[in-house]
Formats: structure tokens, sequence, C-alpha cells
């Protein structure tokens, strides 16, 4: 091919001033969230998220004592025997961004979306790409369809860290690669502290991969050029900066550092695990194959129910965008710049992270090795972090061209190969999509089973399993089939238009301009037509409807009863079982009342044991001990048919449902008059198992002190202050005896006084409390406050005041060089 010249003189964005190109960009990248949701912020409507409304009744008794005491509770109390109100809803004690995010509420997700957008395009022209260039990187990484997705599901927190993860990336790149090493230092600590407050530590464990990555590559880079001692004051300050920024959010860090490893994410003493399984980590792992869908969507069939990968289900796909392969491959091919194998690097590790369990080799080493990385599950959340790294890539792939354009002895063949690996991988992927059986792994065997249980026979039958391959093929594979298809030509159209705008730029057809505003729309055109796959109708709501307007259009004539009964003659409220509703799986009934069960992604170890799996609080379980329901202070139970449980009677019947009240509850205090010990947690929970004890008159404690109590009916315990985080109760023994508590037992912050001395509070029956009471009549005082959570208050408001101090000192010297005329 001949050489071309350049026509691009004379562009007419090139031309603008800097500052006018930058408004421009910003104008587009605001509008975005008004095309991708409408109706939410001009159509006056809101989404209706499905994890916001179950966080909103999880988090009932903590709005109700703020409301009622007017200060920050610690503790709730209506789901799960009681836990810390941090794993929840606490308020942070230090002023943040919820404030200004309160202005944007009514027009959700517009704002994050404009940090999330704002911040890619901050970093990439940091980088030192042009606006145009750096606007296409950021549609690309803030349209892929993994963030529609999580803000549908209701994962705000996860949404918000992503959002200001640009903004912690660009006060690393302004420490390491610019000389304004105080603004870096300055952005890089509050991005973090925003970061960390946003309160999805997965995310950030995920994107320090990737700084770890850059300053690795940063100090070989300053090892070759003989400036390490640069090198050396980015790290001090990268340092500093992480150890600020901690700070900025210590008050609920450091308490749930320390929660972490009492939760299920700090393993179990029942199997000696000092985090999760690989069986419950692994869950939703990617397919090998199924990482195909960064460049075609629907190949595994989307969301579920027309998800046929190899994963249990899911939302929908992890998609970067057609155009992402042709500048992945132009950078990787021509672009001989090493930063750009750093981001690439970084984001194949992430490929092979969310591969889980289908590269044990890598992941299981990992996971055994690598700090933290045994508390997180999901695997497939890795692509997000993909898709972050392969955006950079991608972004650099188009700046070459750009700058390959205004050369004067350009040459088209330097595109040849990676526009022919492009349309090589189109060929490919129409020969694999006619091969394909589109069938899930395992499906006709479900169904096989589905028709033999219904027709009382074999699932071996062989008539059996030809009708469940025959319901497959007709039923199911077509479909699929037809959505796989479907994207691959519409990924190689893509390919196609891209192509030849690469043509009319090359060839001066048209302005490079002209030509990045081409890709802007194709990228743009080509993410949101694929997001609104997953932003279903029924999840856009009027917009008064918010999670207690949804949770109360779900009240049922038993929840108003049970709520009218639950601290009936008491002074405390009982607590459900509600088996109308998946009771360890859902926090709506916690709304209404407290129950034993809810959802929480990091629930207690010893509620995880007891409660889940085979435990003995799980109905479902063979070893479902119905004697713990005394225990746990349930004095209702929901069900939909007469109940198969002893000392429970029926005193209510509901149009959707009966309320059983269970006659042998035991109260929220009472004492025991044997106490076994142990010291091996394992034989404290084998006492739990049906048929082991009678809990109404003996206790189990893990403990090598000689505890005292016996038989006394003079005995007496009265509840007189039961807020969660604190409890008051009046006793009174002829003698020593043990008092056990029906509420769940966390070490790291209960305090408990007798008479204004402190006294120790044992972990008795496995799950719950008990304290060692003297004879006489006595003033028992409970209260949660976490040292770590004090601590980190003091720390907190600290680490605010040096940042503002920063600030303003940035503040004054940019103040004083300009008028000296420094620029």
């Amino acid at each position: 091919m001949s050489k071309q010249p350049s026509t691009a003189t004379g562009d007419f964005f090139t031309n603008m001033p800097d500052a006018r190109q930058h408004l421009i960009a910003l104008a587009i990248l605001f509008l975005i969230p008004f095309f991708l949701f409408t109706a939410t912020t001009i159509g006056g409507k809101e989404l209706q998220r499905h994890d916001t409304t179950q966080w909103r009744a999880a988090a009932e008794s903590v709005i109700e004592y703020r409301e009622t005491y007017d200060r920050e509770p610690l503790w709730v109390t209506n789901m799960f025997g009681g836990m810390p109100a941090f794993v929840v809803s606490v308020k942070t004690v230090v002023p943040h961004i919820d404030r200004i995010k309160g202005i944007f509420s009514n027009i959700y997700p517009a704002f994050q979306y404009w940090v999330l957008l704002s911040g890619v395009y901050f970093l990439l022209v940091l980088i030192g790409f042009q606006s145009l260039v750096s606007v296409f990187g950021s549609l690309m990484f803030s349209l892929t369809t993994y963030i529609p997705i999580i803000i549908i599901a209701g994962h705000n927190s996860k949404f918000e860290s992503l959002a200001i993860i640009p903004w912690l990336i660009a006060g690393y790149w302004l420490i390491s690669h610019h000389k304004k090493k105080l603004s870096g230092f300055l952005l890089f600590s509050v991005a973090l502290t925003l970061e960390l407050r946003a309160g999805h530590p997965q995310i950030t464990y995920y994107f320090y991969y990737l700084l770890g990555i850059l300053w690795v590559f940063d100090g070989w880079k300053s090892y070759q050029e003989k400036s390490i001692k640069d090198w050396g004051i980015t790290t001090a300050l990268l340092i500093s900066g992480t150890i600020l920024g901690v700070l900025g959010y210590a008050e609920k860090l450091f308490a749930m550092q320390e929660y972490a490893s009492y939760s299920l994410r700090g393993g179990s003493n029942l199997s000696g695990t000092t985090g999760l399984t690989t069986d419950y980590a692994f869950a939703w792992s990617q397919g090998i194959w199924e990482t195909i869908t960064l460049i075609i969507p629907g190949y595994f069939g989307g969301a579920s129910p027309e998800y046929w990968g190899p994963k249990s289900f899911t939302s929908g796909p992890h998609y970067l965008g057609a155009l992402s392969l042709p500048f992945i491959l132009i950078a990787l091919l021509r672009d001989r710049r090493r930063i750009v194998y750093a981001f690439f690097t970084a984001g194949t590790l992430g490929i092979f992270f969310a591969w889980g369990e289908n590269f044990r080799l890598l992941n299981e080493f990992a996971f055994d090795y690598i700090p933290y990385f045994d508390k997180f599950r999901a695997p497939e959340t890795w692509l997000v972090f993909t898709a972050f790294c392969y955006t950079v890539v991608a972004v650099f792939g188009l700046n070459w061209f750009v700058n390959f354009i205004s050369q004067k002895n350009k040459e088209l063949k330097q595109l040849y190969l990676p526009i022919g690996i492009s349309v090589g991988v189109i060929v490919l992927l129409f020969i694999q999509v006619n091969s394909a059986d589109f069938t899930r792994p395992g499906e006709v065997q479900n169904i096989a089973n589905q028709i033999a249980q219904q027709n009382q026979v074999q699932p071996t039958n062989p008539q059996v399993q030809q009708r469940a391959q025959s319901y497959v093929n007709a039923q199911l594979v077509p479909a699929r089939e037809e959505k796989a298809k479907s994207d691959v030509l519409r990924f190689a159209i893509i390919i196609v238009i891209a192509t030849g705008l690469i043509y009319l730029t090359f060839t001066g057809k048209i302005p490079v301009s002209a030509g990045l505003f081409g890709f802007i729309l194709i990228v743009a055109v080509d993410m949101i037509a694929v997001d609104k796959r997953y932003i279903p109708e029924d999840s856009i709501v009027s917009g008064n409807v918010n999670a207690e307007t949804i949770l109360e259009s779900q009240r049922r004539d038993i929840d108003t009863w049970i709520q009218e009964h639950i601290s009936e003659n008491s002074t405390y409220p009982y607590r459900v079982l509600p088996l109308l509703r998946d009771p360890y799986s859902s926090s709506t009934p916690a709304y209404f009342y407290p129950v034993i069960g809810g959802y929480s992604a990091s629930k207690l170890s010893v509620i995880q044991d007891v409660m889940y799996g085979n435990g003995p609080l799980n109905i479902q379980s063979q070893n479902f001990n119905p004697e713990l329901l005394n225990l746990m202070n349930v004095k209702y139970v929901t069900y939909s048919q007469p109940l198969p449980l002893p000392g429970f009677t029926q005193v209510f019947r509901g149009e959707q449902g009966l309320v059983f009240e269970n006659q042998n509850v035991f109260p929220k205090a009472f004492f025991v008059d044997s106490v076994i010990t142990t010291q091996e947690p394992a034989q404290a929970y084998n006492y739990l198992m049906p048929g082991q004890l009678n809990f109404a008159n003996t206790a189990v404690v893990e403990t090598s002190d000689q505890l005292v109590t016996s038989s006394d009916t003079t005995s007496n315990v009265a509840v007189t202050e039961y807020t969660g985080p604190e409890i008051t109760l009046e006793v009174s023994r002829s003698e020593p005896g043990f008092l056990v508590l029906s509420e769940t037992y966390y070490p790291a912050g209960w305090t408990a006084t007798l008479d204004g001395e402190e006294i120790l509070i044992y972990k008795t029956n496995y799950f719950q409390r008990g304290l060692q009471i003297p004879a006489g009549e006595h003033t028992v005082k409970l209260h949660f406050m976490p040292e770590t959570y004090r601590i980190g208050v003091i720390l907190a408001w600290g680490a605010l005041i040096v940042q503002v101090l920063i600030f303003l000192y940035w503040g004054f010297r940019r103040f004083r060089n300009r008028m000296s005329g420094d620029t």
C-alpha cells in the first residue's frame, strides 16, 4: 500500500482551546446517564432495587434506635439474635460525600455515574490522552454491563466503590508520574477514604492489585533509569497516603477488621478454617470459554433463565464492548510502551482469578497464600477489574492510532495484523457458534429427574432420558442459539463499521476528530443497547416508591398481628421464625419484627454454623432441634399449614398464612440448674443436636473456669431495659448461679457489670451469652462499645484534620504561585 499523507490539519475540534475541549467532553459524559436511565433522571421514576429493600429491612432496628435516642446504635436486634450494626448500617461520625449524594438522590444513579465517568476521564487525561480519546475510554469502562446490573440489583456500595476507583488511581498517577506530588498525595488519601466509606472492601482489594503491579513496574523502570530515589519518594508518599486514607474511615474499618475474624469470612471453629471454604468462595466462577462474553454478551444466553453457562445462575455478562478487541490488539501489537503491558498483565490476571474453580492451580494457591484472598467470594467479580485494565489498554490502542494518523510516512499495512486478527476472531466465532450444543451442564439430567419424579419411574429410563433431551433441544436450545448467533453477527457488523471508520480517517476523508466522535458514538450506542437488556421494566417504579413503601406493600395481616403481640406483657420483643418466607435468605420479615434469621453476606460464623447447612436451627436440616427455638426466644412461627412441632398452638389465621405461638418459649434471660464446661467448640456444638440436653436446665459453656450453679426456686430475673446495645437486668438468688441470655455471643465489644463491677461474659450454648452471678440481689448491665470503634472515631477525626490542613496548604501554595506569576 502506498504511503498516505495526513489531511488532518485544520481539525475543527483539536483547534479549540483545551478548556473548551474538556467542557465538551464532560458535557458528553454528563448526558450519558440520561440516555441509560431516562426514567429515573428526567422521568420522575425510581429504581426498585432488591438488595436496597433487603438492606432497609435489616436496618429497621438501627433506624428505630436512632430516631428514639438520637444517637448511633452499634448493635442490631432484629436479625440473627443480634449482630454488630456496623455490618448493616452505621452513620459515619465524620462528614462525607453522603450529604452531597443526598442532593441528587432523586435522580439515582446519575450522580454516581457522573463521579465514575469524570473520574475515568480525569485519569486518562492525566496519563496523557487527548480529550476525545479519554471520552472513549470513560464510556467503555463506565458502560460495561456489570455496572447497570449491580445498580438494578441494589448493590449500591459496590457501585459507589467503583465510582471512586479511578480517582484513587489518578492520585497514584499524580504521585508517580507527575511533579504535583502534594496534589497527588491529597487526592490519593481522600479518594481512599471515600473508597473505604463506600463500604465494599472486595472492590478496593481488587484494585490494589493494579496499584501493586503499577508500583512494581514503576520501580523496575526507575531502577533502569537510575532514578530509584524518586521511586522511593513515591513509595513513601503512597504508604503515607494509604495510612492517612485508612485512618479517615477508622471508626468502621477497624471495627469491621475485628469483626471479620468472628464472621464466616474468618472461618469456623468447627472446620478449623480461617477464611471462607473454597466451595463457598469459588461459587460463581467464570467459565473459561464463557470469558468470550466480554465481547459477545449473549453468547451464553445473557441472564437467567436464558443463561446456560456453568454458574448456577447469573444476572448478566461482563460486556466490555465490541470495539475493545481491535484497539487492545493495536495497543499490544503496535504501541511499544511497557506500561501497556502492565495494564494488560493486570487485566489478564483478573481473568485468571475470575475463573476460580476452573483454574484451581492458580486460585487455590492464591486462596491459601495471598493475604485476604480467602475473604471474598464470587470470582467472576474480578472481571470488573479486568474491564478497567483492558479499557486503559484499548485507549492506548486508540491513542496510537490517532498519533499514527498524524505521521507523514504512515502505512496502512501497520493495521493489517490487528484488524486481521479481529476478522479471524469473527470467523472462528461463526464456526464455534454453529457447532455449540447450547446445553447447560447437567441440564438434561435435572429435567430427566423431574420427569421421573412426576411419573414415578427411574431417571435412567431410556424414554425419560429421550423426553428430557427432546425438551431441551426443542424448547431451550433454539432461543439460546438465536441469541448467540445474533450477537456474533452484531459483533461482526460493529467491527466492519469500525474498520471502515479507521480507513476513512486514515485516508483523510474525514478529520481525526470526526473519526473519534464516530468511535465514541459506536461505543455509546453499542454499550447502552446491551446495558438496557439488563434493566427490566419492572425495576422502574413511581418516584414515591421507596424501600419503605415497597416493604409496607408486602405487609400481611399476620405481620400486623405479630407486631401488636410481639412485646405483650414484656419489656422486650420476642422473636419470630417466618417460615412463610425463607427465614435465612430474606431480611424482609425483620422489617416488621425481630427474627432469628435474616440475610447478611458476612454473618457471624457461629450463626452460620447453627442456622445454615446441617445446623440444628435449620428447619430443613436432619439435625434440626426444635428445642433451640425455645432457647432463641422464638414465640411465634408463621406457616401456611398446621405446624408439625410440639408445643406450638395456632393463635391467628390470616388471609396469607397462620401464626403459631410457642407455649414453651424461654425468657430473654434465665438461670439454669447445671453447667457443662468444655474448651472444645466442636463438643459444645454437638450438644445442640436433638435429644442431647434440656436447655431449660443445663447450659454448655466454653471455658476452663469453675462455674457454680444449682436449682434455686427463689431466683428471679427481670429485664428492665432492652435497647439492643444496652441491656439491664435485676437478678436475685439465694446462692450463686449461672445466667443464660438469649442473645448472640460476640466477644469484641460487649462488657457486663455486676453492681458496677465488670464480670466475664461466657460463650454459652455455642452461640449465646452467659454470666456467673453470685448470691444476692444485683443489677446487671450489658453494654456494647468496641474499643476499636472508639479509637477509630478519634483517629478518623484526626485524619480529617490532617487532610484539611494539607488542602489549605496546597491551596495557599497555588494562590501564592498565581500571585507571583509562577505557572
